[in-house]
């Protein structure tokens, strides 16, 4: 009886171990498919909201494509300073281009673990690479308006050194020929503001220009005033000639009014008579009425006038009239 019953307690003991172990890889297997599935499911979510954010990039980096293109396409060489920066900018916009849209990877099955994951990892790496065209087509665009402004700096830096080279000119040119010399004074003010203005390095576009204006307004104010001597001068100059015009006329007036009344003073007329000779008795007597009739104002005498210079010498005779 005592063997019979070992017997029985080996036999039961087994059993029950079996039946664990079997139930333990229910236990297991039931694990197993649910991890599976819930490690599934995660990964889909995930690679679905990778998809949007691709997307997103997606539509960012056609619209950095497009600035771009507008920006290469209105800049030319002579508007920057270094045209490597466009080369650059062009460059980008090619690799840009190839990485636009997002990758067709088909259906993936929300519980096909492989699938999803594969799927996630290719639109991920899509999207990295759209957001790294983006910075970089940024970056070189960035490169080219820094290059453009600095073209315009050096532009508006060449023009002021341009005005302040012709402004020191007229400053020199226009000593004692400005009616006020104000403007001389002002104008090299504006000169030197201007020179301080060009070696400033924070100088910009806007600041260059205004100091070229008002080197501008300086120099037309010194022009302005340059005129307004030189007619000034010239009205004085022909004031002063007309004067000695009128003086000397007046002098010549003098003189000749003096000169008349010198001559009529000593610039006599005396006259002479000279015999003339008596008619012959021989004539007639009707003759000799006649010739008593023409000579009857003289009395048988021709008047002789004697013209005498201003010194009183007689100089010739003539019949007087």
């Amino acid at each position: 009886m005592g063997e019979e019953k070992n017997t029985l307690d080996v036999s039961e003991k087994s059993g029950k171990k079996r039946i664990i172990a079997a139930v333990a890889a229910v236990v297991v297997a039931i694990a197993g498919v649910g991890g599976y599935a819930y490690a599934s499911n995660a990964a889909y979510d995930s690679y679905a909201s990778q998809l949007e954010s691709a997307k997103e990039s997606d539509s960012k980096l056609v619209k950095k494509i497009a600035e771009a293109q507008s920006l290469v396409k209105a800049t030319k060489e002579s508007d920057v300073l270094d045209k490597a920066v466009l080369d650059s900018l062009s460059k980008s916009v090619k690799t840009g281009e190839t990485r636009k849209g997002i990758p067709d990877i088909g259906n993936v099955g929300r519980w096909n673990l492989w699938s999803v994951s594969k799927a996630n990892a290719s639109v991920s790496n899509d999207m990295t690479e759209a957001n790294d065209s983006i910075n970089s087509i940024g970056k070189a665009m960035g490169k080219v308006e820094a290059s453009k402004t600095a073209k315009q700096v050096k532009d508006a830096k060449d023009t002021l050194n341009k005005a302040i080279s012709d402004a020191e000119t007229l400053y020199k040119d226009s000593e004692g020929k400005v009616q006020d010399n104000k403007t001389r004074e002002s104008l090299k003010t504006a000169i030197d503001t201007a020179k301080k203005t060009v070696d400033d390095k924070k100088s910009d576009v806007k600041t260059l220009n205004a100091q070229k204006d008002a080197v501008s307004k300086a120099v037309k104010s010194v022009n302005d005033s340059k005129t307004a001597k030189e007619q000034a001068d010239a009205e004085a100059k022909a004031e002063e000639a007309a004067r000695q015009a009128a003086q000397q006329q007046s002098q010549a007036q003098a003189q000749t009014y003096s000169n008349t009344n010198y001559n009529r003073t000593n610039s006599g007329t005396s006259t002479y008579s000279a015999p003339t000779q008596h008619a012959q008795t021989q004539q007639s007597a009707p003759q000799q009425s006649q010739n008593q009739n023409n000579s009857s104002s003289n009395s048988g005498y021709t008047k002789l006038c004697a013209t005498f210079d201003s010194q009183g010498n007689s100089t010739y005779y003539t019949p007087c009239n």
